[in-house]
């Protein structure tokens, strides 16, 4: 492809007198000898040429590019396999100085437009919301943010905010902004996927998924069964959105089964049957059913995080000679989505962080167990509790659970919480003083208080924003910002507690 190639015009000046004038006659032709034979035809032999020193300019070179790349105007194999393409990607900004010249031109030469779709994404301006210039020196070099997050979150964060939303987004090396945080959440969700296999394959035993096999359908407990429902829900997800361009939805809903459900959830219950004697079945199962599902996420995620994706396959799978990148992409076994579990887990799991909040805002030590009483009318909603009883009593520190339609017992001081249609109650007898622990909050958010009003002071002194150096501003900044989000946690949980 030439770029700024020189206009194919010959001018035609004597051998006198060499300068163009407004009326010098011309010749256009392919190239020079040709050029010479037409001008000899026309003005005889005695003729000297000169080209014009003119060049077709970017856009028109770059609008020849879909089809001149293959080989035009011959009838080359690569023209007719590759010509015309499926899609071109784009931002919104050049509709008209590129994409209109190339359907233009190739509608002109080829009596083919060059592309079936258009995918127009936004742009990442620099820190003063200016476009990105040559002219104006305000390129923003990725190799920075790079070099502090990592190339899959970087990448990944463009996908979610520029090809997702088709949104422009503004980079700022110097400053905390939206792009940064979200860079730095990308790189905590690479480094939360490394950990996951990490443990992940610490329990397979040296097993690869293949030689694990996929987990029989009767062998499955209900856990293995909610995992393998969601996952393939995502499957089915991802691969729709990416077929109609949901990039942003697409990486948005991998985040949210591999750092939620995957993660948070699954290898959580699954723990317990991993550190299970060796030939247990349940424990196989479990080595199974992970090992599948984090072979899959890894080969959904690929598009989006190459790098950390490519590495941990590697490992899982001990490959020699293959690469991830060349592996199917998974296909959807409808047989395995089941919604009705999939509601019936929401059930659980929002019970479970009922528990869990409950202990928080009594500050109950995290390995100390307590009493649980579930009180909900449905009988449905009781059944659902009975069947994932294990799964509460495990992950939120349980003692002793109990599930009823009434409250009919006096049963002393409680701290309640409800989700949905199920009330939530903690017995405190023997659990915790109320009123030392009231005294206790209070005297945190007081102290609190004190660092919010300082920190406040401070940023909005003229003379601490204008001199101090900008990291420390900054600093400033987030420590009001924790603090704030603090202060905000205590209030709630002294709220809780006033009315016990």
């Amino acid at each position: 492809m030439w770029w700024g190639h020189q206009i194919p015009a010959w001018y035609v000046v004597s051998e006198t007198n060499g300068a163009i004038e407004d009326h010098t006659p011309f010749i256009v032709a392919y190239n020079e000898e040709e050029a010479q034979e037409k001008a000899k035809q026309q003005y005889g032999a005695n003729i000297q040429l000169e080209q014009d020193p003119d060049v077709l300019d970017t856009w028109f070179s770059s609008g020849l590019w879909p089809f001149s790349t293959m080989g035009w105007p011959e009838e080359t194999t690569d023209l007719k396999t590759y010509y015309p393409t499926s899609v071109l990607v784009t931002g919104f900004d050049i509709i008209f100085f590129w994409v209109a010249r190339m359907t233009m031109l190739a509608g002109h030469f080829t009596n083919q437009m060059p592309f079936k779709d258009v995918y127009i994404h936004g742009l990442v301006l620099d820190e003063n919301g200016q476009k990105q210039s040559k002219s104006k020196g305000n390129g923003i070099d990725p190799l920075l943010m790079i070099e502090k997050y990592g190339t899959d979150a970087l990448r990944y964060t463009l996908i979610s905010k520029v090809a997702g939303a088709g949104q422009d987004i503004t980079f700022d090396y110097n400053r905390t902004n939206d792009t940064s945080e979200s860079v730095e959440a990308s790189r905590n969700f690479a480094n939360k996927l490394w950990n996951a296999a990490r443990f992940a394959m610490m329990n397979l035993d040296g097993k690869t998924p293949q030689q694990l096999g996929k987990p029989a359908p009767e062998t499955l407990e209900l856990c293995d069964r909610w995992i393998l429902s969601r996952f393939h829900q995502v499957v089915r997800q991802t691969r729709e959105r990416i077929q109609t361009y949901g990039l942003g939805e697409a990486a948005q809903g991998l985040y949210e089964f591999i750092w939620g459900d995957f993660c948070d959830w699954y290898i959580e219950l699954a723990k317990t049957r991993l550190w299970k004697d060796a030939q247990s079945s349940s424990r196989l199962v479990a080595q199974q059913t992970l090992a599948y599902v984090l072979e899959g996420i890894l080969k959904l995620l690929h598009p989006f995080m190459p790098h950390i994706t490519e590495e941990i396959w590697q490992t899982l799978t001990q490959a020699t000679d293959e690469v991830l990148a060349l592996q199917a992409y998974p296909e959807v076994d409808q047989g395995a989505i089941a919604p009705d579990l999939e509601r019936a887990f929401e059930l659980l799991f929002g019970t479970i962080r009922t528990i869990r909040n409950l202990r928080a805002t009594l500050e109950i030590k995290q390995g100390a167990k307590v009493s649980v009483i579930l009180q909900t009318e449905s009988e449905e909603e009781r059944s659902i509790l009975g069947s994932g009883k294990t799964y509460i009593q495990t992950l939120a520190k349980v003692e002793q659970l109990t599930i009823t339609p009434t409250l009919t017992e006096e049963i002393g001081q409680v701290i309640a919480g409800v989700f949905g249609t199920v009330q939530i109650l903690i017995p405190l007898t023997g659990i915790v003083d109320v009123e030392a622990l009231y005294t206790k909050l209070e005297k945190n958010l007081s102290k609190v208080e004190g660092e919010i009003k300082t920190l406040t002071d401070r940023l909005n002194n003229p003379s601490f924003v204008n001199k101090a150096r900008p990291e420390v501003v900054e600093g400033a900044r987030e420590a009001l910002a924790e603090a704030q989000k603090q202060a905000e946690i205590l209030r709630e949980r002294l709220q809780h507690l006033k009315g016990l």
